[in-house]
Formats: C-alpha cells, structure tokens, sequence
C-alpha cells in the first residue's frame, strides 16, 4: 500500500514543496510539485496548499529563510500531522566543520540526498542563486563526514552585480552554453557569467577533491542552474550524476521515508 510524504525545502524566495508517493520496495515517486513565494502571506497560503493535499503519512521541512517562517510552518504542520510531522528533521551526518550550527542546512541535507543517491564518498554541487560546492566522505561502518566546502554566487547574481557596481553595463539573463569569445558588450557579459560561473565550478570542484582527499570522487549535481555546469567534460573524468530533487532526497532519507 503507498502513502503520501511531505518535503519542504524553505529558500530566501521561493518555498519549493513535493508530494512523494511511496511504496514498500520501490523508489519514492514524485507526485507533485509546487512553490509557493516566501515573504509574510505563506503561512496563510501553505494552510490553504496543506488542505488541498490530501492525506499525508508524513512531512519534514529544510530551511534557510527567517526563523520565525519556519517556526510558524513547523506549527501548521504539527497541528495538522502530530506525530506524523518530522519537522526538521537530524541530516544524520557528522558536520566536520568549526561551527557546524551554522551550516546551512540546505547543504546538509543536499549531501544526505547525495548519500543516499550515491552511497559513497562525492563532492555535492547545489547550484542556484548561490553555488555550494561540499565534499562529503563516506567510509564502511562509519557515519559519513560532511567535510565543509566552498559558497559562491550563481549566475543571476554575478549578472545582477555587474550591472549594479558598473555605470553603463546592462543587467543581462544569463544562459548555459554561452561562447567565451564576445563579439558585443552583450555577449561578453553572458560569456564572463556562464563560463566563468562553469570556471570556478570546475576550480573548485578540483581544490577541494584536492585538500578533502577525494580527487576522483564522483560529482553529484543539483539545483536550478545546474545546466550552466552540464557541459560534457567540465569535471574531466569524474562521474556526474544530476539529481534535481537533492535537498528533497535527503529530507525523505533523514525522515527515514525510503526504508
């Protein structure tokens, strides 16, 4: 028999909910997929969503948005849930890092997504408003190590910062794919925004495969601009796996939904 589980992923903007359908021994299959915008109005609105749900067995929530939003939605879903509700739930991994409270926790359960997606050692790209490169390492019988990492602007920011600090560059949409040779101001922007994001993707992934002992890991990729990093080779040989539902995957693996 299938039930129905939950996973909020509550970004600076947009908060990204899915539906999941599971089945004892099979894959979680996605069921639905919305957003809903993050500002003062999305509890009301996430209320209103959750009725029109259905039953559900479960739900855990991810957030890197206001404290207060996420208390507030972690309300709605206790009192609508009870005990069903995980809240947010532990990622499971030991956080090597200084202060490992204040790892944003969309990295974390990215690379919860990426063990149980890969189940071995990899480098987690999310890339987005922001690009988080994680080395996360893995060792038999141990709990896997979320090493730390690297944080860096994506490519709408990179774009929007060059038309801000500058008097008489325009603001441009960035695409995957650009040439590196602009043959106008236009072309140049998108040439230094996409391969130059592709560039400190590809540095980064390489100095910290370096320092975290994990020079031929495999890269796991996610997030909305993962297409400016999908170029054939842009890793040299490292495996590529893309999964565009990481920081969901790893919500569902710490709510212990796909056992």
């Amino acid at each position: 028999m299938s039930a129905n589980f939950l996973t909020l992923d509550l970004g600076n903007s947009r908060c990204k909910l899915r539906r999941w359908r599971l089945a004892p021994g099979r894959a979680p299959e996605l069921a639905a997929a919305d957003e809903l915008a993050t500002g003062e109005g999305l509890p009301d609105e996430f209320e209103l969503w959750l009725a029109r749900a259905g039953e559900l067995a479960g739900a855990a929530l991810c957030s890197v948005a206001d404290p207060a939003l996420e208390v507030r939605l972690v309300h709605t879903l206790a009192t609508r849930l009870g005990e069903r509700s995980r809240g947010v739930p532990d990622p499971g991994l030991q956080i090597a890092c200084r202060a490992p409270e204040r790892v944003g926790r969309d990295r974390l359960f990215a690379a919860r997504g990426a063990l149980a997606r890969l189940g071995r050692s990899c480098l987690v790209l999310d890339a987005g408003t922001a690009l988080t490169v994680d080395a996360l390492h893995v060792e038999p019988g141990a709990r896997a190590q979320f090493l730390g990492g690297a944080i860096a602007p994506g490519p709408a920011l990179l774009a929007r910062a060059l038309a801000l600090g500058t008097a008489r560059l325009p603001e441009i949409e960035p695409r995957p794919a650009a040439r590196a040779l602009g043959r106008d101001t236009h072309e140049a922007l998108e040439s230094g925004v996409a391969v130059g994001f592709a560039g400190a993707a590809r540095e980064l992934v390489a100095r910290i495969g370096a320092e975290a002992g994990l020079e031929t890991a495999p890269v796991c990729l996610t997030g909305g601009a993962r297409a400016f990093l999908q170029e054939a080779g842009l890793f040299g040989a490292r495996e590529v796996h893309v999964e565009p539902e990481l920081v969901h995957l790893g919500l569902l693996a710490a709510s212990g939904a796909l056992a």
